[in-house]
């Protein structure tokens, strides 16, 4: 997603702090959902950073719609960007989790065979969510 995070962060009404624009500046470079560890990890070294302070920015970020959260079978939930504060940003995609490792992997397009939101006469889609379960090559 381009953008500014501070930008962003105003639009949505949410007070721009180092650590929301850290966290939304680190999941904008990311090709694929990171847990609050590697999150922790891409925060730039030279300063200290609170763990709780992090999470509570993904939770903030998350509650004004704009990260998805997805829940691995090791209880572990990972982020990846869903808007811009307007328009919806990741493209459509799945999701593969390995129940053994809790690896998350996205895939481009799993849609085939699900109906369109079209077909979906009379309901009001919010969110989609496609995710397959099993085992990812290293863990078979």
């Amino acid at each position: 997603m381009a953008g500014d995070p501070s930008q962003i962060l105003k639009k949505i009404g949410l007070k721009v702090t180092k650590n929301r624009e850290q966290v939304l500046s680190i999941l904008q470079g990311s090709p694929r959902p990171l847990n609050h560890q590697e999150i922790m990890e891409k925060l730039p070294k030279e300063e200290s950073w609170d763990r709780v302070t992090i999470y509570r920015a993904l939770s903030d970020l998350e509650e004004k719609n704009l990260l998805n959260s997805l829940h691995s079978t090791d209880r572990v939930t990972y982020f990846e960007l869903k808007s811009d504060g307007n328009h919806i940003v990741s493209k459509a995609h799945g999701h593969l989790i390995c129940n053994n490792c809790g690896k998350i992997e996205c895939i481009d397009d799993p849609w085939n065979g699900i109906p369109s939101t079209k077909q979906l006469k009379g309901f009001s889609t919010e969110s989609v969510e496609i995710v397959f379960r099993g085992k990812c090559r290293n863990c078979q």
